[in-house]
């Protein structure tokens, strides 16, 4: 899948981006809670926040902006408060997916 980093000053990784063009929610949440550190996901129906979750610890978001962006944010729910939270374990995990078309592509050119 490809990601859109966001990178701090000293170089650790804040959050990611994610086009929702191809991703339904049902995958990231499979894909959130088969990643390493990730724990309590829930989908959330009330705001822009899609889905909760906690990674090592800290609470976490997957926030579509304005409820119709063409990319989904996955970062901590509060900035300030996980200063220090380095989702690089994350992003690794959402580089690592290979979407059902990806696959069906990887098969066809075979």
């Amino acid at each position: 899948m490809r990601t859109y980093p966001i990178v701090r000053p000293d170089g650790s990784l804040h959050a990611l981006e994610i086009r929702n063009s191809f991703v339904w929610i049902g995958t990231l949440l499979r894909l959130l809670r088969s990643a390493n550190g990730v724990a309590d996901v829930k989908r959330n129906y009330s705001d822009d926040d899609r889905i909760k979750f906690r990674f090592r610890g800290e609470p976490c978001v997957v926030n579509e902006p304005w409820g119709d962006s063409s990319r989904y944010w996955i970062g901590p729910e509060d900035p300030k408060s996980a200063a220090n939270l380095d989702l690089s374990p994350l992003h690794e995990a959402f580089q690592r997916h290979r979407g059902a078309l990806a696959r069906a592509w990887e098969r066809l050119v075979q």
